[in-house]
């Protein structure tokens, strides 16, 4: 199979499309993907840690300060990083903690377009310090990116129908003749 690149026909063997369709979708302007670690140390609390679980549902990425840099169009933008974690202790406690941190990128960042952060995944590693405190070093794989909802023109083959499932029960009629309304001039 042939590579497909933003804005390339991937093979000339297909078909020409049947319809030109106007979608609205959240378009990517600018993305990348880094890895961040931060440290936090708190106090023990007479937690000997046993493991620690980086949670992904409870941590947030947000926008901050947004600065134009010195490229027309891009910004500098930080965002804000709260990492949550809980340390399991050897006396069956558990400790939940939030480490924060920041991250400047520079991503291309046009008027109408706006800035989010998704962490993609993140592990932590705590250990015991000899004064008392636990130190918890997390590293994280953040995806940052500017996109905005736009209508797009696109050259299509029409709907994706799906294909039916293996039969388990009665059989009726799946998907219905009209699973989608109908198209202008079909």
């Amino acid at each position: 199979m042939a590579t497909v690149t933003p804005g390339s026909y991937p093979d000339a063997a297909l078909p020409t499309p049947t319809e030109i369709d106007c979608i609205v979708v959240d378009k990517v302007y600018d993305s990348c993907i880094q890895t961040i670690t931060t440290t936090k140390t708190t106090p023990a609390d007479d937690c000997t840690v046993t493991s620690c679980t980086f949670d992904l549902t409870a941590s947030t990425c947000t926008p901050g300060p947004i600065v134009p840099s010195t490229t027309t169009d891009y910004s500098d933008i930080t965002f804000i990083i709260g990492a949550e974690y809980t340390l399991a202790c050897s006396s069956g406690a558990m400790i939940t903690s939030t480490a924060y941190t920041t991250a400047t990128v520079t991503l291309y960042n046009p008027a109408g377009t706006t800035p989010s952060c998704t962490i993609v995944s993140g592990t932590c590693m705590c250990v015991n310090l000899p004064n008392g405190d636990i130190t918890c070093t997390l590293t994280l794989c953040v995806l940052f990116q500017t996109t905005a909802t736009v209508q797009l023109l696109i050259p299509t083959y029409g709907f994706c129908v799906p294909p039916a499932c293996g039969q388990v029960g009665p059989v009726l009629p799946c998907p219905p003749s009209s699973l989608f309304p109908p198209q202008a001039g079909s």
